[in-house]
C-alpha cells in the first residue's frame, strides 16, 4: 500500500502565501479603499499556514490530528506511542488509517517547521477570530507578518546565514527564499498606513525592529523571544 492509496493521500496543507497578494492588500489599504474580500482570502490563508505549521508540530511531539475529521469539522487526536515509520496510525472515529512514515513524508519540503515561532502562530489565530472588523483584521494580519520581520532582522537572515531555525522561520507562511521574503518585507514596510489603528501597529513593530538590530547575533538567542 502506497501513501497515494492509503489514508496519507488525505494529508494535504495549505500552500504559502504569494507575495504579490499581501502587496495587492497593503497597497489597498495605503489608498484608503481596503479590499475586504481580499482581506479575508490573505488572513484566512494565512490562518490555515499557522494552523499546518502547528499541526505538524504537534505530529512530531506524538500527537497527530485526522485529517478526514478535520475536514469534518471536528478535531480527533491519535496519540503516536512508537516513534518509528511502520508505527500504524488510526482514526478511532472515522477509520482513517495510515502509517507514520507515509504520513511524515507528506510532511517533509513543505516548510512545515514551527522553528520556535509558535505563540506567533497562535497568537495570529486567535486575533483574527477575535476580529469583528476589518480594521481589526488588518492590524492582525500586520503584526503577524512582521513579527516574522522583526524575526528577520534580530537574527541576521541574509544569504549568508548558516542558521537553519532563521531560515525556516522566514519562508513558512510566504512563498519565496529567506532572502527573497527579507526584502520584501523591508520593501513592504515603506508603505505607508492609511489608518490610524494600523499606523500605531507600525509605530510599536518597528521599534522592536530598531532594538532587534541592537539584540546579540542569532548564538546568543535559544528561541524566538515575545515582545519585551
Amino acid at each position: 500500500m502506497t501513501d497515494e492509496t492509503d489514508g496519507a493521500a488525505e494529508v494535504k496543507w495549505e500552500q504559502r502565501i504569494g507575495q504579490n497578494l499581501i502587496r495587492r492588500l497593503y497597497d489597498s489599504e495605503a489608498s484608503g479603499l481596503l479590499d475586504e474580500a481580499l482581506l479575508d482570502d490573505v488572513g484566512t490563508r494565512l490562518g490555515m499556514r499557522c494552523e499546518a505549521v502547528l499541526a505538524v508540530s504537534e505530529a512530531m511531539r506524538g500527537r497527530v490530528a485526522c485529517p478526514r475529521c478535520a475536514r469534518a469539522g471536528t478535531r480527533t487526536i491519535i496519540t503516536r506511542t512508537a516513534g518509528d515509520e511502520a508505527e500504524a496510525l488510526q482514526c478511532p472515529v472515522c477509520g482513517w488509517a495510515t502509517t507514520w512514515g507515509a504520513y511524515h513524508k507528506r510532511c517533509r519540503s513543505q516548510q512545515l517547521n514551527e522553528g520556535g515561532a509558535g505563540y506567533a502562530f497562535r497568537a495570529f489565530l486567535a486575533q483574527w477570530k477575535a476580529a469583528a472588523t476589518p480594521a481589526m483584521k488588518m492590524i492582525a494580519v500586520d503584526q503577524l507578518i512582521h513579527e516574522f520581520h522583526v524575526y528577520l532582522m534580530r537574527h541576521r537572515v541574509t544569504g549568508e546565514t548558516k542558521n537553519r531555525h532563521a531560515r525556516v522561520v522566514a519562508v513558512q507562511l510566504i512563498q519565496g527564499t529567506a532572502t527573497e521574503v527579507m526584502g520584501f518585507l523591508e520593501d513592504l514596510s515603506g508603505t505607508a498606513p492609511r489608518s490610524s489603528d494600523l499606523a500605531a501597529s507600525a509605530v510599536a513593530w518597528r521599534a522592536r525592529a530598531a532594538e532587534a538590530r541592537e539584540d546579540p547575533p542569532w548564538e546568543e538567542w535559544s528561541i524566538l523571544q515575545p515582545s519585551r
